[in-house]
């Protein structure tokens, strides 16, 4: 993953997928398309996912919605 695409992830980008075969749930990191068109799935070690989840509900406390955060681009200045 490039620092661009790393920059925009959100708290949509952090999925649940249940494999077909076995039905286990396994936590995935959704990319969205850019430099190659094609949106991407990234298997995420459970460790990882322990601490997006936390971070998640940090962030959340007990909040359906998550604030919304401005962000500052150095390279355009925007």
């Amino acid at each position: 993953m490039r620092i661009e695409e790393a920059l925009e992830r959100t708290h949509h980008s952090f999925v649940a997928y249940q494999l077909p075969t076995t039905g286990e749930i396994v936590p995935m990191l959704q990319v969205a398309p850019s430099k190659l068109d094609q949106e991407r799935l990234l298997l995420v070690s459970p460790e990882l996912g322990e601490v997006l989840t936390a971070i998640i509900h940090r962030v959340r406390r007990g909040q359906q919605a998550m604030p919304l955060v401005s962000a500052y681009d150095s390279l355009e200045r925007l």
